[in-house]
């Protein structure tokens, strides 16, 4: 490609939004907010923007769907929401027909699949307004399918496209691009009629964001008070371009690189896989066999009370013993598919830059974790993060970074062994224990 998908969606600009704060940095690049959604549609993850009111979301939730030339589907959060009603009509002709010849026509019968099932985006505004029961319907929506009257339909639709291995081969695949992007106020208790979310759809939100961790800069409030005409009210951009093929295709690049990735890369990749689900749920506790899953609900507080690792500033490992819960695969294969569109981002804006798998894997953790579910130790974050989830993540994965780097000469012996097909030694085994034992 002589411009990269990639490439054509870093240089996008927000139209309306304004915020210079960075959310992450890799390799020397740093990237805003409206960076980070941009790397979440191209990886086709679903995204989430937590916050107090006043302070940016449903513009840049405006700026969002301008990306796709305005062409999604748009509820907003309430207790009677209906999202199947967005995707099917009233048959009115089979129905006139049904009364005409006093026959009976069946609930499928009577309703007809709309055009918006083809629309790439689905934004959510103010998501916790509506009760958790309501909230489950969009449990299929950001999987990307919605089911109606005994039928599954894939929303966005598809477009077959080629892939190949390593060895050349081609085979044929059915794209689906379909993202959701949803809001919510949340703080201190302040905003009325919200309620809380239910742990599983956050984590099919993937990337979840308290905004308030990222203000505009005074020099961004500056652009918005002089850029505004008077203006207080959303901008809605009216005659916005549609660039959804450029993130359908930025997706397909990605899930081309999933399939013929860099072997050095991959390698790294799956140990650390490997460590997120397995060696993060390891804590020297002899009687639950070194797991923290099977601790079941006396984990974090048995934990505490047996004062199970330190926490210094030298030492983390209590942190991870007492703070952080293993993450699902799901949870995984997030932090890993943010890491590798991170990193094809920043080399996008900066073809100098090297991001390692390391680093963008824990970049990836700081972003992610936060509302995920790992961090399970409220008391632990209130007393040592003044209650900021995001502020522990940033200290757990900055001790991830410099923990699994002492060990980087493990991994680089591991990955070496696996791709000449060798056996590791016994000084590689003696060294795979405890937390690194899934590496064996």
């Amino acid at each position: 490609m002589t411009e990269t998908a990639i490439q054509k969606i870093a240089s996008l600009e927000a139209p309306t939004y304004s915020n210079t704060t960075k959310v992450f940095s890799l390799a020397g690049v740093g990237g805003t907010l409206w960076d980070l959604t941009k790397v979440a549609l191209g990886a086709r993850l679903n995204l989430g923007l937590y916050g107090g009111a006043g302070m940016g979301k449903s513009q840049l939730l405006a700026d969002v769907q301008s990306l796709v030339g305005n062409n999604a589907s748009y509820v907003l959060g309430r207790n009677d929401l209906d999202i199947k009603a967005l995707f099917r009509q009233l048959n009115f002709h089979g129905l006139k027909e049904a009364m005409d010849k006093g026959g009976e026509v069946s609930q499928a019968d009577l309703t007809n699949v709309t055009a918006a099932i083809y629309k790439p985006l689905v934004v959510v505004e103010e998501i916790n307004r509506a009760v958790e029961v309501v909230q489950n319907q969009l449990f299929n929506v950001f999987e990307g399918f919605i089911e109606l009257d005994g039928h599954k339909y894939s929303l966005g639709g598809t477009k077959l496209e080629t892939f190949r291995d390593f060895d050349g081969k081609e085979w044929t695949q059915n794209v689906r691009y379909s993202v959701g992007v949803w809001s919510a106020n949340y703080g201190n208790g302040q905003y009325t009629g919200t309620v809380s979310m239910d742990k599983a759809l956050k984590e099919r939100s993937h990337v979840i964001v308290d905004v308030d961790n990222f203000s505009p800069q005074s020099a961004d409030l500056d652009r918005i008070l002089l850029g505004s005409g008077g203006e207080i009210r959303l901008k809605e951009q009216e005659k916005a371009e549609d660039r959804t093929q450029d993130f359908v295709a930025a997706f397909q690049y990605m899930k081309q690189k999933s399939h013929t990735p860099s072997p050095t890369e991959l390698g790294t990749e799956l140990l650390l896989f490997r460590y997120l689900v397995h060696g993060l749920d390891y804590i020297p506790c002899q009687a639950a066999d070194n797991s923290k899953r099977l601790m079941k609900d006396v984990w974090p507080s048995k934990a505490e009370e047996d004062s199970i690792g330190t926490i210094d500033d030298n030492n983390k490992d209590g942190l991870l013993y007492r703070v952080v819960f293993p993450a699902s695969v799901r949870g995984a294969m997030t932090i890993m598919t943010l890491a590798r569109a991170l990193r094809e981002y920043v080399k996008a804006k900066d073809k100098k830059a090297k991001p390692s798998v390391l680093d963008s894997v824990t970049e990836s953790f700081k972003l992610v974790a936060a509302y995920s579910g790992m961090l399970e130790n409220p008391s632990r974050i209130r007393e040592n993060y003044v209650g900021n989830p995001y502020r522990a993540a940033v200290d757990v994965g900055t001790a991830l970074q410099t923990k699994l780097g002492e060990k980087k000469h493990l991994m680089d012996a591991i990955v070496h062994c696996k791709a000449e097909e060798k056996p590791l030694t016994r000084e590689m085994i003696n060294e795979c224990t405890g937390e690194y034992a899934c590496w064996k």
